[in-house]
């Protein structure tokens, strides 16, 4: 027979429930307060109502769920004296059901290792459970690991659901934040209840399909004119500033402008998993157009990246361990009083001097960079690739979308070789891949351009972060565990390895294709 608490709480808690529970909380706390009288528990001192709060979803927070949780630790001394709630200890739960309580085995858990030596009674209206009992214990993981596979299974054909109807009817679903350019008004309204307030207001209903002429007029305008170079990213910005606000009322930023420039939606495509499928609108640009501000996205990305915290030291970023392989360094003083400072690697605490290191990654840069042989390379590669690669990814996201859609239709055909078939799409995959680098390549080329054959002193005029980028579209430099001792810099205890230009910069230093040797001329 359990103990019955002497300070219990009750928690409540409303989201969509795949079993159809929809009982509002205060349905759900009118019966649990009836539940707790048959139990003779004494009356709740608190409730925790986390209304329209998902508890499957990770990264939804339940505020009230966490202020339960520390009342019911004794150990953690977190309580907190300004909450009502949150000031004093609970010896018991009472909840509707289960489900309203948790629904993946992890928040279970938590409960359980907080109530893990104590016998905290879990009441509901279906029956009690002592979070201290091995036998119950064994059920409420049982009962979790079903809600939580109910919700999977909810979702799984939730997502099969919507595929199905983009790809048969290239209608996109209902709901959310209407989409810049499309979401006209089709002469309904319908109630919109406010989940806080419980305030209901008349909202008109409009059609995502349906195109708002007045902003797809806008957005034909900007991206046309930016393909041309005739309007820079800042001026589409003041432009469409100076004739709307985004949906959400706000003023136009470079991320929202690019988010709707480069939209498959903007080429009157629908994408579903990784496939472009015909969307029911007319597109306002043409799918080369699109791939087309993709790819100048791309080259403005490479030729100001995101500075983030301002860039103090050159290599930081762009070294490579050769004794654990990390990647991850950092530049620290040598000593408290000294000031000099060394690159340290993370992984390992190997270290290099940072003004000896920088001076001669540098010197080898300007070295290349004056080269006549790099001067040939750098003329050929910036040549190479023709103008006609947006059109060629277009076709080949055609042909794979034709691809699938053939393989999906003999899926039941014994004959027809699942591998050969993956490997045929995968192919496709690679293709794009390709050609999206080699339309990338443009940015690239006009910064080693833009710095061939520059002298020491524009070197050091230049900003760091342009510097930094020349080398790591050039080299990757590896920190070797090898050299003397002592002052000084010794050469052979870095190895620069020179960066093919015939690809774009690969982001994984292992791909890097090496060319040069310490010891070698450069090329």
């Amino acid at each position: 027979m359990l103990a019955i608490p002497q300070r219990p709480c009750l928690y409540t808690r409303l989201s969509y429930a795949p079993d159809g529970s929809l009982e509002k909380c205060e349905r759900q706390e009118e019966l649990g307060r009836q539940a707790g009288s048959r139990l003779n528990w004494p009356e709740f001192c608190c409730v925790y109502v986390d209304n329209s709060r998902s508890a499957w979803q990770h990264n939804r927070k339940r505020p009230d769920w966490d202020r339960m949780l520390l009342t019911l630790d004794r150990d953690s001394g977190r309580l907190i004296p300004t909450d009502p709630k949150a000031n004093h200890h609970h010896d018991g739960i009472m909840t509707y059901h289960g489900d309203r309580l948790i629904r993946q085995p992890y928040d279970l858990e938590l409960l359980l290792n907080i109530a893990d030596t104590r016998h905290i009674p879990l009441a509901s209206v279906s029956g009690v459970r002592d979070l201290s009992s091995a036998d119950d214990r064994f059920v409420l993981r049982i009962e979790a690991a079903q809600a939580c596979r109910e919700v999977d299974n909810l979702s799984r054909r939730r997502i099969e659901g919507y595929t199905r109807m983009v790809t048969r009817s290239g209608r996109c679903q209902q709901g959310g934040i209407r989409p810049f350019g499309w979401g006209a008004p089709t002469g309904k309204t319908r109630t919109k209840i406010d989940l806080d307030t419980g305030e209901e207001t008349e909202v008109p209903v409009l059609d995502f399909n349906a195109p708002v002429e007045e902003e797809t007029k806008y957005l034909a305008k900007v991206a046309r004119r930016m393909l041309v170079g005739a309007l820079s990213v800042n001026g589409a910005i003041r432009y469409m500033d100076s004739v709307s606000t985004t949906t959400e009322g706000g003023s136009w930023s470079s991320k929202t402008l690019w988010s709707v420039l480069t939209a498959p939606r903007i080429a009157g495509l629908i994408e579903r998993a990784g496939v472009l499928h015909k969307a029911a609108w007319d597109p306002v640009i043409t799918e080369e157009e699109r791939q087309g501000l993709i790819a100048l996205r791309a080259a403005r990305r490479r030729e100001k990246p995101n500075p983030g915290p301002a860039r103090k030291y050159l290599l930081t970023g762009g070294l490579l361990c050769e004794r654990c392989g990390s990647e991850q360094w950092q530049a620290k003083p040598i000593r408290k009083s000294d000031p000099r400072r060394v690159y340290d690697c993370k992984g390992c605490h190997i270290s290099r001097n940072v003004e000896h290191l920088d001076a001669y990654v540098a010197g080898r840069v300007l070295r290349l960079l004056s080269s006549r042989r790099f001067l040939v390379e750098l003329d050929a590669a910036a040549a190479d690739g023709a103008p006609e690669v947006a059109a060629q990814i277009t076709a080949l996201e055609k042909r794979k979308k034709e691809t699938r859609e053939q393989l999906e239709a003999l899926a039941d055909n014994p004959d027809v070789d699942p591998a050969l078939a993956m490997l045929s799409l995968a192919s496709f995959d690679k293709k794009i891949v390709a050609l999206r680098a080699q339309l990338e390549m443009s940015s690239r080329m006009r910064l080693l351009t833009r710095v061939k054959g520059i002298s020491r002193e524009a070197w050091d005029a230049e900003p760091i972060d342009t510097r930094h980028e020349v080398i790591a579209a050039l080299f990757v430099v590896e920190v070797l565990n090898v050299g003397r001792r002592g002052p000084g810099f010794d050469p052979e205890s870095v190895k620069l390895h020179r960066k093919s230009l015939g690809a774009a910069p690969s982001a994984s230093h292992a791909s890097a294709e090496i060319l040069i040797e310490p010891s070698g001329v450069d090329a």
